[in-house]
C-alpha cells in the first residue's frame, strides 16, 4: 500500500482522481496489513506530512496516518517511540527544523494513538523533560504558544513532582523577554494572543498544585524588582496575575512587605513595572494586585515607597484612560493614588493638563474621572488659573456634594501613618537654640539647599553687616526680606519658612545674588550694590592667534568661578597659583597666566597659623583646590573644530585661550561642576571624587571661608545622612572668629571639629564638596592672634525698631505656646496615670523627626587658618 500510496502521488492524473484513488486507500486501512508495510505506510505519510511541497500532500499524509494509526495501533506504537519523538524535538526531520510549527503539529496527531498504549508513561516522562528542556531556552511567543496548545490538549506531558516549580519558574523568565515585534494591528493581536495562551500554561499547572503558586509568585515579583533598566521585563507578565487567585491577594502582600530581606528599591521598583501593566489589554484584576500592594505598603510604614512612585507614574497611568479597554483598572489605582496622595499637589498638577486637552477621547476621559477631580480640586484649591480650563470641561458633568466629597478624601490617606516626610511645622515640634547660641533652619520638604545658602551667607559677617545697616530696605523687597531672614537668625528663637522645590544649591545662590543686584541697582540708580561689591570680581579672557599673534580680550564680571574637576591622569605639576611668573607656553611668548590680586605674591605663607604643624599630607591621587584653580586657569588651545576665528587673519586659526583674574571681590566663591555627560550611556553622570582643601595652599588675600557639601544623587537628597534613629554627620558646618566649628543640620546646631568634617568623605563617599565660600583678607595675619574683623569693627548687629519689634513679639508667642504644651504634657501624664496609654490623644505632641540639610557649610576666621 505504501507503493501505491507513493505512485498516486507523484502520478499525472488530476487532484479529483488522486483523491479518489486516497479515498480507496484510507478504506483499505482496516484490513490486516503485514508489519513491515504498516511501518512502511506510516514513513511515507510522515514524508508527505513533512516534506509534502503542497497542501494538498501534506492533508493526504495527515489523513492517511490518523487511519492507519487508529487501526495499526502496536505497529505505529512501534513506529512512533521514544526515540523518533526525541529526534523531531531535537533534531527535527530533514529539512525542517526543530521547534518549527510542523514538528509540534506532527506529535499531537501522535500523541492521541499513543495515550493508552502500554509505552505512553514512558514516552510522556520523556515529553516532560523535553518540554522543560525547551522552556529554559527562553522561547519566543510563537513557539511558547505551540507549547501551550500541546500541554492543553496532553497535560501529561507537564512536567511533575519538583519540576512543576521550576516549569513555572521558568516560563515566567521566559514571559519577561516577550516583546512584539510587528507594528501593525494584526500582528499585535497575534502577539497578545500568544501571550495569554502562553500564561494559560502557568493556569494549568497551577491548577494540579496549588502548592506552586507561591513559589511562582516569588519569582515574579525577582523579575520585576529587578534594577536592570536596560532589560526591563516585558509588560506580558501582567497577564499571569489575571489567573491567580484572589483569596491569596492579602496573604501574599503580608508575606511580602513584611519581609525584612525585601529592600525599598526593591518595592519601588516593583510597584513601578506593575503600573505599567494596566496597558495590557484584556486581563483582569490587575488594579486589584496594585492598591493592595500600596495598602500593605501603607501598613508597615513605608509610605516614602509610595510617594516616590505616585510622582514617577501618575502621568502614564493617567494616560491610560484615553483608551476604553485598559480604562477601568487604569481608573480604580488613579483615583486610590491621587486620593492618598495628599503632601503636594505635584501629583495630581501632572494630570490636570492633561486632563485639559480638549479631544473626544479627552472628554471621555473626564466623563470618567469627573467626581475625582472635583475632590482634588477641593483638597488643593488656590490654582484658579490651572483648574479653570478643567473646570470649563466638566460643566456638563454633576458636581458631588460637599459631603462627598469630604468622604471620599477621608478614606484615602497616607498621613495616617508615620512617613520620611517632614511634618507640618509648629512652634510645639521646635526646639529652642541650641547651646551653641545658634540657630537652625527647618527643611519644609527639599528646601535644603536653601538653608545652606542662607547660612552660608548670614556668616558672612561683612555681607550680614551690610544687608543689616542697609537703610530705607522697604524700597527693595528682596533685601527686606532678607534683612529680616538674618534678624530672626540672630535673635528669634525659631525659623519658618515657606515650602519650596528641590532645587540646587549654587543655582539658588546665583539667582538670589542676581536678584539682590539688580533690584537694588535698579531702585537706587547705583552703578555699584552691596552684593556687587560682596561677591563680584574681574576676570579677563585673552584669546592669541598662533598665525599673527593678535590677541583680543574680554573682561567680565563674575559672582562665583565654576571648577571643572580634571580627570585623574591629567598632570598638573605647574602651579600658577604657587608661582605666578612661570610661563604658560614655552618658546611662543604667551600669555601670562596668573591670578592677579595686587601685588601681593601667591605663594604659600609660612605665617599662616598652624602651617608647619598642621600640614595635612595629602594622597597623590587625591584632588584638591589648587589643582581645580591650575585647571582652570590653564590654557586652552583652540584647534580642530574648536578654532578660533582671528579678525586679523580673517579666517579660523589655531589659538590659545587664557583666563586671568584682575579683581577679586572680598567673597569669593567657587562652584564644582560635579555632573558631566557620558556619551556611552548618554546619561548625566555624577562625578564623586574627593577634593581637599589644604591649610595652606590657597590665595594670599584670601582665606577658606566655607564650603558647601552635596549628597546622593544630586543636591537636596537626604539619603545619605539621614539615619531613622539618627542623624549622622551634618550638612552644614561653620567656624566663627572664635575658631570652635559648628555642626548646621537644619534646625539642629551643634559644635564639631576640623577633623570632623575633613573626614566626612571618608565615612560618606557621595558626601562631596561642592561649593566654596572664600573671604579676602582684610588685615596683616599676625602669629598666634585670632579676631573678628567684622565683629571689632561692626560691634553687636543693629536692627530697627520695626524689626526688632516684630522679633520680640515672635518670641513673646513662642514662649506662651511652649508654655502651653508643657501644660497639655502634663494633663497627657496625668491622664495616662488613671486612664491607661491613649495613643490618639489629641493633646499628644508629635515629636519632630529632623530632615538632614543639603550642604555642608565650613567656616574659619579671617586670618588664614582655612579648613576643607
Amino acid at each position: 500500500m505504501d507503493r501505491i500510496l507513493e505512485a498516486v502521488m507523484v502520478s499525472s492524473h488530476s487532484k479529483a482522481v488522486k483523491h479518489d484513488m486516497i479515498l480507496q486507500v484510507i478504506e483499505s486501512a482496516p484490513h490486516p496489513l503485514a508489519r513491515t508495510q504498516c511501518l512502511a505506510m506510516f514513513e511515507v505519510c510522515t514524508k508527505l506530512f513533512f516534506l509534502g511541497d503542497s497542501k494538498f500532500k501534506k492533508d493526504v499524509g495527515r489523513e492517511v496516518l490518523e487511519a492507519y494509526a487508529h487501526h495499526h495501533p502496536l505497529e505505529f506504537e512501534e513506529f512512533f517511540n521514544i526515540r523518533f519523538a526525541l529526534d523531531l524535538l531535537q533534531e527535527g526531520y530533514g529539512p525542517i527544523i526543530k521547534r518549527s510549527d510542523e514538528i509540534f503539529e506532527y506529535i499531537q496527531v501522535a500523541l492521541q494513538y499513543m495515550v493508552d498504549r502500554p509505552s505512553s508513561m514512558e514516552l510522556f516522562h520523556t515529553l516532560q523533560i523535553e518540554v522543560l528542556r525547551i522552556i529554559c531556552e527562553r522561547p519566543g511567543p510563537k513557539l511558547c504558544a505551540m507549547l501551550s496548545n500541546l500541554l492543553s490538549l496532553y497535560p501529561q506531558c507537564i512536567p511533575g513532582g519538583n519540576l512543576q516549580s521550576v516549569f513555572c519558574q521558568q516560563l515566567i523568565q521566559s514571559i519577561r523577554q516577550f516583546h512584539c515585534e510587528g507594528e501593525e494591528n494584526d500582528e499585535i493581536l497575534e502577539f497578545v494572543e500568544q501571550v495569554t495562551k502562553t500564561s494559560g500554561m502557568l493556569q494549568c499547572v497551577w491548577r494540579m498544585n496549588m502548592a506552586i503558586i507561591l513559589p511562582s509568585l516569588k519569582e515574579l515579583f525577582i523579575v520585576i524588582s529587578s534594577p536592570e533598566e536596560n532589560n526591563a521585563p516585558s509588560n506580558a507578565l501582567a497577564s499571569v496575575v489575571q489567573y491567580v487567585p484572589l483569596e491569596l491577594m492579602d496573604a501574599v502582600v503580608r508575606n511580602l512587605t513584611n519581609d525584612k530581606n525585601v529592600s525599598d528599591a526593591q518595592i519601588l521598583t516593583a510597584i513601578s513595572r506593575m503600573l505599567d501593566w494596566l496597558s495590557w489589554p484584556l486581563v483582569k484584576n490587575i488594579d486589584k494586585w496594585i492598591i493592595s500592594l500600596m495598602k500593605g505598603v501603607v501598613a508597615v510604614k513605608r509610605v516614602h515607597i509610595l510617594m516616590k512612585v505616585t510622582l514617577k507614574k501618575t502621568e502614564q497611568v493617567f494616560s491610560n484612560l484615553f483608551y476604553p479597554i485598559v480604562r477601568e483598572g487604569a481608573l480604580s489605582v488613579l483615583s486610590y493614588v491621587l486620593l492618598s496622595y495628599e503632601q503636594s499637589p505635584e501629583a495630581f498638577h501632572k494630570v490636570i493638563r492633561i486632563g485639559a486637552h480638549n479631544s473626544d477621547s479627552g472628554r471621555a476621559c473626564l466623563a470618567e474621572i469627573s467626581e475625582l477631580i472635583h475632590c482634588l480640586i477641593f483638597r488643593f484649591s488656590g490654582f484658579p488659573d490651572l483648574y479653570e480650563p478643567v473646570l470649563e470641561a466638566l460643566k456638563a458633568f454633576p458636581s458631588p456634594h460637599e459631603n462627598r466629597i469630604k468622604k471620599l478624601l477621608s478614606q484615602n490617606t497616607w498621613t495616617s501613618v508615620q512617613t520620611e516626610l517632614p511634618e507640618p511645622v509648629c512652634y510645639t515640634q521646635i526646639t529652642t537654640r541650641s547651646d551653641t547660641g545658634k540657630t537652625g533652619l527647618v527643611n519644609l520638604g527639599n528646601t535644603c539647599y536653601m538653608n545652606s545658602i542662607i547660612q552660608a551667607l548670614y556668616m558672612a559677617s561683612d555681607f550680614r553687616y551690610a544687608v543689616m545697616t542697609l537703610k530705607q530696605c522697604s524700597r527693595f523687597p528682596l533685601m527686606m526680606k532678607l534683612q529680616q531672614l538674618f534678624g530672626f537668625l540672630e535673635l528669634s528663637q525659631v525659623c519658618v519658612f515657606q515650602y519650596s522645590l528641590e532645587s540646587d544649591c549654587s543655582e539658588y545662590l546665583k539667582y538670589l545674588l542676581d536678584k539682590l543686584h539688580e533690584e537694588e541697582k535698579t531702585l537706587r540708580q547705583v552703578s555699584f550694590t552691596q552684593s556687587g561689591q560682596m561677591f563680584g570680581g574681574k576676570m579677563v579672557t585673552r584669546i592669541r592667534c598662533l598665525c599673527c599673534q593678535n590677541v583680543s580680550w574680554k573682561e567680565e564680571v563674575f559672582t562665583d568661578l565654576s571648577l571643572a574637576l580634571p580627570p585623574q591622569d591629567i598632570s598638573l605639576s605647574k602651579s600658577f597659583i604657587i608661582d605666578p611668573s612661570q610661563t604658560v607656553v614655552e618658546n611662543t611668548e604667551p600669555i601670562a597666566c596668573s591670578v592677579y590680586l595686587g601685588t601681593t605674591n601667591a605663594k604659600m605663607d609660612s605665617s599662616y597659623p598652624g602651617s608647619s604643624q598642621e600640614q595635612p599630607s595629602l594622597p597623590h591621587s587625591l584632588r584638591s583646590i589648587p589643582d581645580l584653580i591650575n585647571f582652570f586657569l590653564s590654557p586652552e588651545m583652540l584647534t580642530g573644530e574648536n578654532k578660533y576665528h582671528c579678525q586679523k587673519c580673517c579666517a579660523l586659526t589655531d589659538a590659545e585661550k587664557v583666563v586671568e583674574l584682575t579683581e577679586g571681590p572680598p567673597y569669593l566663591i567657587l562652584t564644582l561642576l560635579r555632573f558631566s555627560f557620558d556619551l556611552g550611556t548618554m546619561r548625566r553622570r555624577k562625578i564623586l571624587d574627593n577634593c581637599c582643601c589644604p591649610f595652606w595652599y590657597f590665595f594670599r588675600e584670601w582665606t577658606l571661608l566655607c564650603y558647601a557639601r552635596e549628597c546622593n544623587g544630586g543636591v537636596g537628597g537626604p539619603e545619605v545622612i539621614h539615619s531613622d534613629k539618627e542623624v549622622v554627620k551634618a550638612p552644614s558646618s561653620q567656624k566663627s572668629a572664635e575658631r570652635q566649628w559648628f555642626l548646621f543640620n537644619d534646625t539642629r546646631v551643634s559644635y564639631s571639629s576640623f577633623e570632623s568634617v575633613s573626614n566626612v568623605t571618608t565615612y560618606f563617599p557621595k558626601d562631596t564638596a561642592y561649593v566654596m565660600f572664600f573671604r579676602k583678607r582684610l588685615l596683616p595675619v599676625i602669629e598666634n592672634k585670632s579676631f573678628s574683623t567684622a565683629e571689632k569693627m561692626y560691634g553687636e548687629m543693629p536692627l530697627n525698631k520695626e524689626l526688632s519689634e516684630r522679633i520680640s513679639k515672635d518670641n513673646l508667642l513662642y514662649a506662651q505656646v511652649r508654655s502651653n504644651a508643657k501644660i497639655r504634657s502634663t494633663l497627657v501624664a496625668s491622664m495616662k496615670c488613671t486612664q491607661g496609654r491613649n495613643t490618639d490623644s489629641p493633646f499628644q505632641i508629635p515629636s519632630k523627626r529632623t530632615i538632614c540639610c543639603c550642604c555642608l557649610l565650613v567656616l574659619c576666621d579671617q586670618y588664614g587658618v582655612s579648613h576643607c
